[in-house]
């Protein structure tokens, strides 16, 4: 008789977004082959502030077999093509960095040469004439080859999802209050009221209290430096967007910017600053200013969440691996975190087998690095504004980061291509975009390069081709809140 082997027993503490993000692909990862536990205080189940999604998402929901029809039904779900800019120069004017909406030429010369003649419109990202006309790409906006992604309510978003798993999660109520390892490795939990749990591997997923990391030995990266903004102000509008705009809108202040994500059934607004240069009731105060005059409301009881902005040296430490913002946190803008928390599983799942290898430790931990380098190298480049009306803006300015500032000096001359950025997250489409909206590149010097390089007449080509294809996707096309209410019926 062959004797049964007995299941691998991962342990996920925390039930909020990254939580649920973790269980949920270890369970359809390993099946038959684990048991996954997640722990979390049912009282506290998650901040719930990220709404706003990247196209990762739609992979997730494929590998976890939940059609994004059902989150359109069950938790406010709109869809998102891409994020709105505005006033970042202090303009008040605005420009929209969008998703993919095909694959770009990687010497990235088709956008080069609209730059050079200011005709430039997202090259291979979506066009404008989707967002000014609340457009989505239709039928494929239900194919994962289509650059799409959704804002979600992500407290109803990990209720869901957790309901739909239920029966194959063990889902434990309950509060860590110590950890006991062995050197690095965590032998078991003791939780508040169910005593103590074992695990062969844990997923520390609880957020910025970081129960397990902090337990173990770890280095903090501290980027508050580079991207000093730590506090932030969550406040609900209770009124459904009348058009349903595919995308976020994130708006600068004279203390940092403004989120504003809309739902099928409200806005999720929240007002982002930096402490050192404004207090929270002074925050409170232009809030309240801002959302009487851009929404007609009030706050009712203003909550200031702080935050830093870093993150773990090692995300993968003895038996142990981190995700969400528990890993760390840049800040909200281009909706990083949870990004980040799939593409963490999905490289955990794709290399664990049932045993720590230090080789695959060190990859792992190496992909992370690389990963936040980038996110840190894009965030920090959207912030060179060269704005000084503030005392947050100078400071800006004054403290940009060296290899921003390399970033920033090469396309003041010359133009972004694969071989000058290829991340892991942001690429040379994405710094491309950005540098258009804030005004950096040259034209005539851009124009220059592809003359000097013998590239001119090919890049005119290729954006005449890049056209005629926008063309073609625009003729597939259907209304955001049409497609949201079509979904809904079915």
């Amino acid at each position: 008789m062959v004797k049964p082997v007995k299941k691998y027993k991962f342990v996920v503490v925390g039930g909020g977004t990254a939580g649920i993000i973790a269980a949920t692909k270890l369970v359809t990862s390993y099946g038959d082959s684990a048991e996954v536990v997640m722990i979390y205080d049912h009282k506290n189940p998650g901040i719930g502030v990220g709404e706003s999604l990247t196209p990762l998402i739609r992979s997730f929901l494929e590998d976890i077999n939940v059609d994004q029809a059902e989150l359109i039904k069950n938790v406010n779900a709109t869809v998102k093509i891409g994020l709105k800019f505005k006033n970042w120069l202090n303009d008040g004017k605005y420009f929209y960095h969008g998703f993919n909406q095909f694959q770009s030429n990687s010497t990235n010369i088709s956008a080069a040469y609209d730059i050079s003649q200011n005709i430039y419109d997202g090259d291979c990202m979506y066009p404008s004439f989707y967002y000014e006309n609340n457009i989505i790409p239709y039928p494929y906006v239900q194919s994962r080859a289509t650059a799409t992604a959704l804002h979600i309510d992500a407290t109803l978003f990990s209720k869901f999802i957790e309901n739909k798993f239920k029966d194959k999660i063990t889902i434990i109520d309950d509060v860590v209050t110590d950890v006991i390892k062995k050197g690095n490795n965590i032998i078991s939990l003791k939780l508040k009221k169910n005593g103590k749990i074992e695990g062969d591997f844990f997923v520390d997923a609880t957020g910025f209290q970081r129960v397990l990391m902090n337990r173990l030995t770890n280095k903090w990266i501290d980027m508050s430096k580079s991207l000093p903004i730590d506090r932030f102000i969550p406040n609900p509008v209770h009124t459904a967007p009348e058009n349903l705009p595919p995308y976020t809108i994130s708006e600068a202040t004279d203390n940092g910017w403004i989120l504003q994500v809309p739902l099928q059934n409200r806005w999720g607004t929240g007002y982002l600053y930096c402490s050192k240069f404004t207090t929270d009731e002074e925050a409170i105060n232009k809030f309240s200013i801002w959302s009487k005059d851009n929404y007609n409301t009030k706050l009712t009881s203003p909550k200031v969440l702080s935050f830093e902005s870093g993150y773990w040296h090692d995300q993968w430490v003895g038996n142990c691996i981190v995700t969400g913002l528990a890993s760390g946190f840049a800040e909200p803008l281009e909706a990083t975190n949870i990004h980040h928390s799939i593409y963490q599983l999905n490289k955990f799942c794709n290399i664990f087998n049932f045993k720590v290898f230090e080789h695959d430790v060190t990859t792992y931990n190496a992909t992370q690095r690389e990963l936040y380098k980038n996110i840190y190298l894009y965030l920090g480049f959207c912030y060179t504004t060269g704005r000084t009306d503030s005392k947050f803006w100078k400071y800006i300015t004054n403290n940009i980061p060296d290899d921003v500032k390399n970033l920033e000096d090469k396309v003041k001359n010359d133009y972004i291509s694969l071989d000058n950025i290829d991340g892991p997250m942001f690429k040379f489409e994405n710094f491309t975009c950005i540098a258009n909206g804030l005004n950096k590149f040259n034209r005539s010097n851009i124009e220059s390069q592809l003359r000097r390089r013998n590239l001119f007449n090919t890049a005119k080509l290729l954006s005449e081709q890049v056209k005629t294809n926008k063309l073609k996707y625009m003729s597939n096309t259907t209304n955001s809140k049409a497609y949201v209410e079509l979904m809904r019926s079915k």
